[in-house]
């Protein structure tokens, strides 16, 4: 009789082939466990890196809005590099460090701020003082016709060992208020 061993009892287990075939589909089920794991984990990753990014970027876009439009004049313009007569004989500076990847501030006999950090681009255009039809400004590079700054951004940070822009270009548009337009 199958499975009746010689002395009359019936003998339990699994084959070379079941067990095989057991093994092999709990190792699928495991890999698709570790496959959700690992994608779940890169994404909770991303999304606190772009909520750390936003508000580290709303933060600076807030900071250089108000110390710009209570600046008096400015006085030296480059695409990474902005000097404010901020009062008096201070000055106010921001200046992108391409090579730490910062945005950095600072007044006069002041310490410098770290404004944004993992930035790989950053610019400051000028507007001139004088809008055209529409509303629209024209850009320049004399200081003495500039009314507006413009600055633009894009941060990224490394996920799980792998670059991933983790925030869109930001950019935003401020006037120098106190600057008196010619």
């Amino acid at each position: 009789m199958p499975g009746m061993s010689t002395n009359g009892h019936s003998r339990s287990g699994m084959t070379l082939v079941e067990l095989m075939v057991s093994t092999g589909v709990g190792s699928l089920v495991l890999a698709s466990i570790v496959t959700v794991f690992v994608t779940s984990n890169r994404t909770f990753v991303s999304m606190g890196h772009y909520v750390a990014m936003d508000q580290a970027s709303r933060s600076a876009l807030d900071q250089m809005s108000r110390d710009i439009r209570r600046s008096k004049n400015i006085l030296t313009f480059s695409t990474n590099k902005l000097v404010f007569n901020y009062s008096g004989t201070t000055n106010l500076t921001y200046m992108y460090d391409l090579e730490n990847r910062q945005l950095l501030q600072w007044k006069t006999g002041g310490v410098t701020n770290v404004l944004l950090s993992s930035c790989d681009l950053l610019t400051f255009s000028m507007f001139s003082n004088i809008p055209q039809a529409g509303g629209t400004l024209t850009s320049t590079t004399d200081v003495n016709k500039g009314k507006a700054i413009s600055v633009a951004w894009r941060c990224s940070r490394k996920v799980l060992g792998k670059r991933l822009n983790t925030e869109d270009m930001q950019e935003a548009q401020i006037v120098i208020r106190n600057k008196p337009v010619l």
